[in-house]
């Protein structure tokens, strides 16, 4: 079980004391790892918070399949991940392969020839949950669906994307950002 902590407004989300440090504007929800649970606030329409709330629990998931994985106490696999990783499959599998947001983003990267590398793609100057999605729908669309859950899970038992994308797809991170662009 996954408790849920559903909060009336942002405003009020934003002043709750459950979790440590200020939540700003932009954070639609949190799930903690530690404690196994959901926070979020209700959002301005249902299909908004229909996607929070999916996009938080792909994250519960998360933290179940890591902790499958702990061979060392204290330290996840998936706390190891980059963002882009973690965030983009929480978004892919809250609002699937097709999003105009992320094809705008897309688009406009490749008419400029900006398309970033994977190797790239934990720059803080990207935004992850973007071209994590894009990647991820690639992955999904050439290898299939549950090919999501075995690349995650190689990344959380090698502690590395990399690794993970190399391991279960059997194709390099530099091949695979080619074929994708």
């Amino acid at each position: 079980r996954i408790p849920l902590i559903v909060y009336a407004s942002h405003t009020d989300f934003e002043q709750t004391n459950i979790i440590e440090g200020q939540l700003g504007e932009g954070t639609g929800g949190v799930t903690e790892g530690a404690k196994r649970r959901v926070i979020m606030p209700l959002a301005a329409s249902l299909a908004d918070t229909g996607h929070v709330l999916g996009h938080e629990l792909v994250h519960a998931f998360q933290y179940d399949i890591a902790a499958q994985d702990q061979d060392q106490p204290g330290l996840s696999g998936m706390d190891q991940l980059p963002l882009w990783m973690v965030e983009g499959m929480a978004e892919y599998l809250s609002i699937g392969p097709v999003d105009p947001h992320t094809a705008m983003w897309i688009r406009d990267a490749s008419r400029d020839e900006k398309l970033p590398g994977i190797d790239r793609l934990d720059d803080p100057q990207l935004f992850p949950y973007r071209w994590g999605q894009a990647l991820w729908a690639y992955i999904a669309g050439r290898w299939g669906d549950s090919t999501v859950g075995t690349v995650f899970k190689e990344a959380v038992a090698a502690r590395s994307a990399t690794t993970g994308i190399e391991q279960a797809l059997l194709v390099s991170s530099e091949d695979l950002s080619r074929d994708w662009h």
